[in-house]
């Protein structure tokens, strides 16, 4: 996203050389506030080099990096009875709400609010990866492990199925699956898959000795027909390491069940391994390189197992075979095209020279951090590309000279969208320019609802591929593309935040609000030079007064493209 910033600080990076295992936080529910990276003990989450899991060919995978082992065997009513563990409501009294998390706390122990049931007191188990109802005076065995319900407060219990060993992993009920998720907490121990190394060994030496019939190019073709999530490719490595002669049980129902487009469970292992890192992954808390070597997720299980898998992600493809997404709400952008212009001309018309490729029509860049617009638009931080300063407004199709500058006689436009659009562009040479002095940078938030946005972290996860078929891709982190028609986006779509990146109304309500003259004066100030974000700021309270929508955003949190929810 132009114009850029001086490199970062590498606030986000991990010295990996003591733990080069790392876990992403936790996934929280759209809306919920994201975390303050102050408010974590340590960086990130570091975990184990090894992977130790023994489960019995019944169950069922366990998430990323949650470490599986029996429990001390007790008696199975008092493990699953939930009303053995309520609390009365004389405990309730001087209990504060839940917060954000869930959780309601009283002199530092937790209690979580039960859908249907009551309150009860629990504990993490680290074991489980979730919570468990806990007797609050340790008369009682653990209880049942609870799960977290999507956009609720409450919580609901998982149903215990598994009757020999009923306190292994629990099954969440398969009803209850789009409505109840794990709680994740920032201390889960997260093994990062291994998979392009497990896949080589498996092809290499286990399906080698079961299938010595085979090409590799069938081995290959064997190994992804199972359907495999990462964790359960290194699963099947150990088992055949221990037991080499033949497949194990699992693994044929696994492949059952993952080509039965009618099983609500056919996703369920990849969908629990790969959906708590893609907000995370999206927001910059997690980086590729903290996952391990992953892979090509398209190498890994079939072509039509992929994309069931990523619909219900909620991904699309565009012709040139990229993911993108419609249900972002908002992009950021600094931009130094002042919300008068944008007004003018009804739109946002793309920028200078970006590469086709991702997009099914012309890319505007934009990012998913409102820390990010500030490092490229705030005070003393950034200034206009001196590239975009030779054209008086956006709708010139060749740049013009500064006064006292000799002409400039290029024959070809170095607006590389002006073939393209059917806006009708100014085809005027050598005029001089008059925002040569500009030192503003704007920051907007653009209403991306329903527009195509192709997410770069996304893509590189889950669609590497499309890299090696050309498409081209912002080299800076926390970028997205948005795919814009010849006509731009429309001005309506535009929302400018004020100087401290806390208030942001729309484009054409400051407009209005401003008048002709207006507008005129203190567009030109801007051009001239003048620091004058104030006169801007001074717009929007109008149109706040005016009772006209304004975004609120407070400085108590830090703003991702997932946290904006639109005034009506």
């Amino acid at each position: 996203m132009r114009p850029k910033s001086p490199p970062l600080p590498a606030v986000s990076r991990i010295n990996t050389s003591a733990d080069p295992s790392l876990q992403p936080p936790r996934l929280r529910p759209t809306g919920q506030a994201p975390q303050s990276p102050d408010s974590l003990s340590g960086p990130f989450i570091s975990g184990n080099r090894t992977l130790e899991h023994q489960l019995p060919p019944a169950a069922t995978p366990v998430p990323p990096g949650v470490k599986v082992s029996d429990l001390p065997e007790v008696p199975r009513a008092s493990a699953t009875l939930l009303s053995d563990y309520l609390l009365s409501p004389g405990l309730l009294r001087n209990m504060q709400p839940a917060n954000e998390e869930g959780l309601r706390y009283v002199v530092g122990r937790k209690f979580v609010d039960v859908k249907n049931h009551g309150t009860v007191y629990v504990e993490f188990d680290p074991n489980l990866g979730t919570y468990r109802a806990m007797d609050l005076y340790r008369k009682l065995a653990p209880g049942p492990a609870l799960y977290r319900n999507i956009d609720e407060s409450t919580w609901s219990p998982a149903r215990q199925i598994d009757t020999v060993h009923p306190l292994k992993r629990p099954h969440p009920d398969i009803h209850d699956a789009e409505a109840a998720v794990p709680a994740r907490q920032p201390r889960i121990t997260l093994m990062p898959a291994r998979l392009k190394a497990t896949t080589s060994e498996l092809l290499d030496t286990h399906f080698a000795r079961l299938y010595p019939q085979m090409t590799q190019a069938e081995r290959l073709m064997e190994l992804r027909s199972y359907n495999l999530s990462p964790l359960q490719h290194v699963r099947l490595r150990d088992d055949l390491a221990a037991h080499p002669s033949a497949l194990p049980q699992w693994l044929a129902e696994h492949k059952r069940r993952s080509l039965n487009a009618d099983d609500p469970a056919r996703y369920e292992a990849l969908h629990q391994e790969i959906e708590p890192l893609l907000r995370p992954l999206r927001n910059g808390r997690l980086l590729l390189s903290h996952l391990g070597d992953y892979g090509d997720f398209s190498e890994s299980v079939s072509g039509e197992f992929l994309d069931g898998f990523l619909a219900r992600l909620g991904y699309l493809r565009n012709g040139s075979d990229v993911l993108y997404r419609t249900d972002i709400p908002a992009l950021f952008r600094a931009d130094e095209r002042t919300p008068f212009e944008f007004y003018n001309d009804d739109r946002m018309l793309p920028r200078l020279k970006h590469p086709r490729g991702a997009t099914t029509e012309k890319p505007i860049s934009a990012t998913v951090s409102l820390k990010r617009v500030e490092r490229y638009a705030g005070r003393g931080t950034g200034s206009p590309d001196p590239e975009y300063l030779l054209y008086n407004n956006q709708k010139n199709k060749y740049p013009g000279r500064k006064p006292g500058d000799s002409d400039n006689e290029s024959g070809e436009s170095d607006n590389d969208w002006s073939e393209a659009s059917d806006v009708e562009l100014d085809s005027e040479r050598n005029y001089e320019t008059v925002r040569h002095n500009q030192t503003i940078i704007f920051a907007y938030i653009i209403d991306t609802r329903k527009m195509e946005v192709v997410p770069r972290e996304e893509n590189h996860l889950l669609n590497n591929a499309a890299r090696n078929k050309g498409a081209w891709f912002p080299e800076d982190e926390l970028e997205a593309l948005i795919s814009t028609s010849k006509r731009g986006i429309e001005s309506e779509r535009l929302w400018l935040l004020d100087s401290t990146l806390t208030r942001a109304a729309k484009v054409d309500d400051i407009a209005y609000e401003a008048g002709y003259r207006q507008r005129n004066d203190i567009e030109a100030r801007t051009h001239q030079g003048a620091d004058n974000r104030y006169e801007y700021d001074a717009l929007i309270d109008k149109v706040a007064n005016a009772g006209k929508p304004v975004l609120t955003l407070g400085k108590d949190k830090e703003w991702f493209a997932n946290d904006i929810i639109w005034p009506e």
